[in-house]
């Protein structure tokens, strides 16, 4: 019984490891729906050299749950709901080159599910890229000019990195409505003068 339990952890520690390429045609996209997801997050590294969307959809209804633009070289975990679709968009004139790998989902809250959420846009103005940390759900870099739409829950923090230090940025609440359009650089912009 010990021999085939620990046969069985290092398989799912073998298939978590596995790297899967996605390559994306240019102009194009990629619709992946995973039974994983209900296990996992998923691990994405931009291997393109361009930058390229990643979204994630209510498959019923087509709708955009969250969403962001993943940098060049970028590398991001995010957590997709179960029986929800990962759509890649390469609007790229090269084929994107994408390595997906299933990782440990970070720690299951039901009190943190049942939060209302948010969808709004983080938004880059400035030419650099603006990385940020959004905890168990995604670490996104917002190229420089781009928007990023997200859903999060009521209360959730999100960071920003300047120096190799994480600082918070904004805590997601009632002041944040449907919709809304936060200009990121602005908002450090104005915290690094508050401080």
């Amino acid at each position: 019984m010990k021999t085939l339990l620990m046969t069985m952890l290092f398989a799912t520690n073998i298939a978590m490891a596995q790297t899967e390429n996605i390559q994306i045609a240019a102009g194009k996209s990629a619709e992946l729906s995973y039974k994983e997801f209900a296990e996992y997050d998923v691990q994405l590294k931009n291997k393109t050299g361009k930058g390229i969307k990643v979204a994630v959809l209510n498959p019923e209804t087509n709708e955009q749950i969250k969403g962001f633009g993943l940098g060049p070289t970028g590398k991001v975990v995010v957590d997709v709901p179960a029986g929800t679709i990962l759509k890649l968009t390469n609007n790229n004139l090269v084929e994107a080159n994408i390595d997906l790998k299933f990782v440990e989902k970070e720690s299951d809250n039901r009190s943190e599910r049942e939060k209302p959420t948010v969808s709004f846009t983080l938004y880059n103005s400035s030419l650099r890229s603006v990385p940020l940390i959004i905890p168990s759900v995604m670490n996104p870099n917002l190229s420089p000019l781009s928007s990023s739409g997200v859903g999060l829950k009521m209360g959730q923090k999100i960071y920003y990195k300047k120096g190799g230090k994480r600082k918070l940025l904004l805590i997601v609440d009632k002041n944040i409505k449907q919709g809304d359009k936060i200009d990121v650089p602005r908002l450090i912009k104005q915290l690094e003068k508050d401080s």
